[in-house]
């Protein structure tokens, strides 16, 4: 999937594969602000609008979005969002961003930002944060990325190899579904002026001219869409119902957009969410399917968000059965992660997650929730509500009609000898001078769910034993029970339930994982923003909408 690279007198990217140059030996800064911005009539056309989003086709090593993030930083309207999508089949790795933007020291600053957060070359969507401007990534061929955007995209930078060298990306196909994802008015540039291209953007409905191009190229396009998009802006005042990763989540996607919502939280009620540590690490999938990809990016995310709570980094996973340790090995060969991610160490038959976190829950969710009121009362003004409950919407009316699974799970506080995270189908944590070993998974009897059980403890501590040779003895504390919400198909459920109320759970015990960009997809959807997700993804999730 990533590239090879050629360099060209030392300082130019090329791609072998495309035998084309990555921007202009001329000036990469001054091509974008010319062939793009400018051509697209930035900034000017940002400033009368809250929101403005671009879509790319080519990433390729960022110069376009950088030098964009620069420009917006300095004219940006007050209270206003950049939404910056980009398409881009052969991602680089991590390494080889870096290698290319050292060599442009004027986007140093939002180059090395972005070296930080970089999701590699893994397939799918990666939404990326930087204040008021989102990045969202789709590594993916061209056409199957755009049947999965789902934005309203008011500025178009064409930027993939010359269509004599990638005739893919240039295609009536191509430039028809340009064409539906566009705004009223929206305009695009790019570096050719290909005669095929200016057909194909003539036929469906753009107004073309040929400009004269920059550097060593003779001419250009700039294409413009007829109309005018009119600034339409959402007033949400939201409440929550739930202070759990749901809930918090939730609450974070609103706070990033000025919004703060209204949480109504069961203070006597033990949620499964404050845990006292928790892993994340990514759901792995032998086929390359929507939820497949969704499971890799939202773990991306997850760690990129909490990387900022100093969390311990690294998880062994012990295989369970012959089966299993075959199945590890054929996702390794595939790939779905850089090496740092993802490893088989053959000799020691386990599974190496190198960027998978053990994190704190409430250090996380207080943070999340800080400077929000948490009450016991729907507020008169709230306008839209969500039920992020977890086993308190076990009787909630709103969602009978929808089949939601409740079981109980145990976690037992430990000594034993472990110096790091080990997981094996349960997992075994070392936290405060003990090893945290969890979770059962019993359904739900007539004994309540919270109170905990000697005989689980033992089943916890057993597990330990047999799948990994580690022995434990219980500490004296006490252990903590709770209730994980999951769906028939285990997939988390996202539903519209009426015209101002959302359903949002279904999560298992991967809250931590799944909950951080499911809420942002949530709140982007509500907000008319681009997704974070593929279409394919949200249908996945979307019971009974009624959108």
């Amino acid at each position: 999937m990533p590239p090879k690279l050629i360099w060209r007198d030392n300082s130019t990217p090329v791609s072998e594969k495309y035998d084309d140059i990555y921007f202009s030996s001329e000036g990469a800064v001054s091509e974008t602000e010319t062939v793009f911005l400018k051509a697209c009539g930035l900034p000017e056309r940002w400033k009368k609008l809250t929101n403005f989003t671009i879509c790319e086709l080519g990433f390729g090593s960022g110069v376009n979005f950088l030098t964009t993030m620069k420009m917006w930083q300095k004219t940006k309207p007050k209270e206003g969002r950049l939404h910056y999508l980009s398409i881009e089949n052969h991602p680089l790795k991590r390494s080889q961003l870096k290698k290319i933007l050292v060599s442009l020291p004027e986007l140093k600053k939002f180059g090395e930002e972005l070296i930080k957060i970089w999701p590699g070359p893994v397939k799918g969507f990666h939404r990326l944060h930087f204040g008021d401007v989102t990045l969202t990534l789709v590594h993916d061929n061209v056409s199957c990325a755009l049947n999965e955007i789902d934005a309203c995209v008011d500025a178009w930078f064409l930027d993939g190899f010359s269509p004599s060298k990638n005739p893919d990306m240039w295609s009536d196909e191509i430039i028809k579904k340009i064409y539906h994802l566009s705004a009223a008015g929206a305009r695009l540039g790019t570096f050719t002026a290909a005669g095929s291209v200016r057909n194909s953007l003539e036929k469906v409905g753009f107004k073309v001219d040929k400009k004269d191009g920059f550097g060593r190229k003779r001419h250009r396009i700039e294409a413009t869409l007829k109309g005018k998009r009119v600034n339409k802006e959402i007033t949400l005042k939201p409440t929550i119902i739930g202070a759990g990763i749901a809930g918090a989540s939730l609450a974070l996607a609103f706070k990033r957009r000025g919004i703060i919502p209204h949480i109504i939280h069961d203070k006597d009620f033990i949620a499964a969410s404050h845990n006292k540590v928790a892993l994340v690490k990514p759901r792995l999938d032998l086929q390359d399917r929507p939820e497949s990809r969704f499971f890799l990016g939202s773990y991306i995310y997850a760690i990129n968000l909490y990387n900022n709570y100093s969390p311990a980094k690294g998880v062994v996973h012990i295989p369970k059965s012959n089966d299993e340790m075959t199945r590890f090995k054929k996702l390794c060969s595939q790939s779905p992660l850089p090496k740092n991610h993802l490893k088989y160490d053959s000799e020691e038959n386990k599974l190496i997650l190198g960027e998978s976190l053990v994190i704190s829950p409430k250090l996380i969710i207080h943070d999340w929730l800080k400077n929000i009121y948490l009450g016991e009362e729907i507020l008169k003004e709230s306008n839209i509500i969500f039920l992020a409950a977890g086993f308190g919407l076990k009787d909630m009316p709103e969602v009978k009609n929808i089949s939601l699974r409740f079981s109980r799970g145990q976690i037992t506080s430990t000594k034993a000898n472990l110096s790091s995270a080990v997981s094996y189908g349960g997992y075994a944590i070392p936290s405060g001078g003990q090893v945290i070993v969890g979770a059962t998974h019993n359904r739900l009897d007539e004994h309540h769910p919270s109170i905990p059980r000697k005989s689980d403890d033992i089943e916890n501590i057993n597990n330990l034993k047999k799948f990994t040779g580690i022995a434990a003895t219980l500490t004296g504390e006490d252990s903590r029970s709770s209730v994980r919400v999951t769906s028939k198909n285990t997939l988390p459920i996202i539903s519209h339930l009426n015209k101002d109320t959302w359903l949002f759970t279904g999560l298992g015990s991967r809250g931590f994982t799944f909950a951080p960009l499911l809420a942002e997809a949530i709140v982007s959807k509500i907000l008319k923003e681009p997704m974070p997700i593929g279409k394919s993804v949200w249908a996945k999730f979307n019971y009974t909408s009624v959108d």
